[in-house]
């Protein structure tokens, strides 16, 4: 057979002897983001990537570096991240063709009853040895796209693993500033209980002395002294919280429980507000690390769609060998030791008892659910910011309300002293109306480190500054 008929023949049995490859196709798509409704915000734009500086306290800007710096997280997703792109690197190895250099040596002697020497010993002697070196070359080549896809399903694969480090990034970064929001209002809060306790102390003197004097009964006195050891298991209690919120604060930024440096007890200002972008919806997508992250894996799995399509093709391989080759040591690297082996070959899968078909389905089926799982988590998100939206909307409701009770109860405390400075009312209303503005202060604080945690988390559901700087599957 001449070279042309075999190269007909080649071509013949590459065009007949594929087998089919199913043409069904995902009917599932991907969602785009629904509308927010941000009325009563200000018009403005996504978070700046350093968000926790909005709030203006140095304290918290210190605390957040040192959690970049120093936290256990942060070090795991990034050998995530590397782990990844090594990987990347793997695959891409595979579109080029490998070089390899073998040596082998074989000593060996030769029995007398060796089915050569048997026949021939005066031709074949005892002692045989047999010398190699050859440099190796072996390429796949790669008509199909097999190994492409299977280096872009990798890429895309390091892509979504970049993306979540940006995730890591965000959830460490809030859980921080929430963290710290949380000792914040605590170590206020025991200021006040403390302020409380004192005043029920107090009482309790006072009721012992107008019980002394005849003018209260026993029973005033009980009742105040079952007041003060309920505020005193208050203290205790608003103690523990206290410690447990440093605990996790220390634990967050990467030291131990009572390492960090002490948080200094400041107010937690009300006065800030965050703007939202107009075109919400439309960017939020993009501003989401966690779906940027999805859609990198959705190109992958489509990526291996096409790998798992590339299997139903004939595979190609080209093999080839150059060296040296001889069983005399002195005349090794002679001319007449090279030879030369070059060996085409042709993988046409027939029959592989549905191996290849299972396979493509399961890697279509993969690809959906990827983009199912995409889908149900734009609506969440969503909802998490039109969530947050409502509660900031309430919070500062409640806020400005609270503002007003507490002027009442100034103004309540005021008139109280001042009657009893000159005598109209006793100690016992004085000290009275100053615990129903202590009362008023705690929920004013509580609602304050409500306000702030839902500002964090709203900057959490908008992405915290992420921006994605390419977008497959033409999602811009």
């Amino acid at each position: 057979m001449d070279r042309k008929s075999i190269v007909l023949f080649l071509c013949l049995l590459l065009s007949t002897s594929c087998m089919k490859i199913p043409t069904d196709e995902a009917c599932c798509k991907m969602l785009d983001a629904p509308c927010v409704d941000t009325t009563g915000f200000a018009a403005g734009d996504f978070p700046d990537p350093c968000w926790w500086q909005m709030f203006n306290d140095p304290q918290l800007t210190m605390l957040v570096e040192r959690a970049l710096e120093d936290s256990p997280t942060m070090s795991r997703v990034a050998a995530q991240v590397r782990s990844a792109e090594a990987e990347a690197s793997i695959k891409y190895s595979s579109l080029f063709p490998t070089l390899g250099i073998n040596a082998a040596a074989a000593y060996q002697n030769l029995g007398k009853f060796n089915i050569l020497r048997a026949f021939a010993p005066e031709i074949y002697p005892a002692h045989v040895d047999n010398y190699r070196l050859d440099l190796e070359i072996n390429y796949e080549i790669d008509f199909w796209g097999k190994n492409r896809n299977i280096y872009q399903s990798a890429l895309g694969k390091a892509m979504a693993e970049m993306a979540e480090q940006q995730t890591a990034i965000l959830v460490l970064t809030t859980s921080v500033a929430s963290a710290y929001f949380k000792l914040q209002a605590e170590m206020q809060q025991l200021a006040l209980l403390q302020e409380q306790q004192k005043i029920y102390a107090n009482l309790f003197n006072l009721s012992q002395t107008r019980q002394e004097n005849a003018v209260d009964s026993s029973t005033q006195v009980i009742t105040t002294n079952s007041h003060l050891l309920e505020i005193n298991q208050s203290v205790q209690f608003s103690i523990q919280r206290v410690e447990i919120a440093r605990h996790m604060l220390n634990m967050l930024i990467g030291q131990g429980p009572n390492l960090c440096e002490e948080v200094e007890k400041i107010g937690l200002n009300t006065e800030i507000s965050i703007p939202l972008p107009c075109n919400l919806s439309s960017e939020l997508i993009t501003r989401r690390s966690d779906l940027m992250a999805q859609i990198w894996r959705i190109e992958a799995a489509a990526h291996m769609v096409g790998a798992a399509k590339a299997e139903f093709y004939p595979r190609i391989d080209l093999l080839a060998l150059l060296g040296l080759h001889g069983v005399f040591s002195d005349r090794f690297f002679s001319w007449g030791s090279r030879f030369r082996h070059v060996m085409p070959a042709i993988h046409i899968p027939i029959f592989t008892a549905g191996r290849l078909r299972a396979n493509l389905r399961k890697k279509r089926a993969e690809f959906e659910e990827m983009i199912y799982s995409y889908n149900e988590s734009v609506l969440k998100a969503v909802q998490e910011v039109a969530d947050q939206i409502v509660i900031l909307r309430t919070l500062s409701e409640n806020l400005e309300t609270e503002k007003l009770l507490i002027d009442n109860k100034i103004q309540n405390k005021n008139l109280a002293d001042i009657r009893y400075r000159n005598s109209i009312e006793s100690l016992t209303n004085y000290l009275v109306s100053e615990n129903a503005l202590i009362e008023e202060q705690l929920n004013y604080i509580s609602l304050q480190y409500q306000q702030k945690t839902a500002i964090v988390q709203l900057i959490k559901a908008l992405g915290g500054g992420y921006c994605a700087t390419e977008v497959p599957f033409g999602c811009e």
